[in-house]
């Protein structure tokens, strides 16, 4: 937030919120407590992986875990959340969580480390320290995972046009988190039809980054402002038909993570 939008009294009162956060774990008592608003995460915010029901009261806004993170997902929440004021936090739409992995030249998905580097470098244990192994991550425990990726299939290119499959492929728990096709369907035989299995996402938030029906995608033939890349610009025809045979009230992407409560 600009700084000119916000003025020093009130930033004061949102640090002292936030201050008092941390002994009572709950961002509306903080707030209530000392008179600051009761703000709540921006609607696509996560929290990094590991963080349990008691993550608020144990965070103590020290930063380790987004100087770990080698991928810059981690960020720290603004003024402007209120008592959630410097904790950690995930905006799959602008860079999602990697899971501390690398796809090779091959094709294959590795581990960078042998745990979760968010959660080995968390001096508190506000993020559980997590083994990164393939197995262990695709059965964490509902209540550490950051969420769960909802997929529309009446707005998704590869249910719709036979087409994309980005989801799938790119997906860090590619054939545990994301399978190429739902089981017990009669489908055709060919082709990607993604399918979230919701025992093995954890809600990285992958899905929604490179999915290309998103609302810029369907208004940039409207918009002269709006320059597409040559990714997006492949899929712009089809996300423009899916979009507009939704309607107004759609939620886009057409992968979207539901953020755990």
């Amino acid at each position: 937030m600009p700084a000119h939008s916000i003025s020093r009294r009130r930033f004061i009162a949102l640090g002292a919120a936030a201050a008092g956060l941390v002994v009572l774990g709950q961002p509306e008592s903080a707030a209530a407590a000392t008179g600051g608003p009761t703000v709540r995460p921006p609607e696509t915010a996560l929290r990094p992986p590991g963080a349990g029901p008691d993550f608020l009261a144990r965070c103590i806004r020290c930063g380790k875990c987004m100087e770990a993170c080698p991928y810059g997902s981690i960020r720290a929440m603004g003024a402007e959340a209120g008592a959630l004021l410097h904790t950690p936090y995930i905006d799959p739409m602008k860079t999602p969580c990697y899971v501390c992995r690398h796809r090779g030249p091959e094709g294959r998905d590795r581990a960078i480390s042998s745990h979760l580097l968010c959660g080995a470098a968390c001096p508190t244990g506000a993020l559980t320290k997590i083994p990164n192994e393939v197995e262990i991550l695709s059965h964490l425990p509902h209540e550490i995972k950051p969420g769960l990726s909802v997929l529309q299939r009446h707005l998704c290119l590869a249910w719709e046009y036979d087409s994309c499959g980005e989801c799938y492929y790119n997906c860090p728990l590619k054939d545990r988190a994301l399978r190429d096709r739902p089981p017990g369907e009669d489908l055709p035989p060919k082709g990607i039809r993604p399918w979230v299995d919701e025992e093995g996402c954890i809600g990285c938030g992958m899905c929604s980054f490179v999915c290309p029906v998103k609302e810029h995608v369907a208004s940039a033939h409207m918009r002269r402002d709006v320059r597409l890349t040559l990714f997006e610009e492949r899929y712009a025809a089809m996300v423009r038909n899916v979009v507009g045979r939704a309607g107004q009230s759609v939620r886009l992407p057409a992968a979207y993570i539901l953020r755990r409560s």
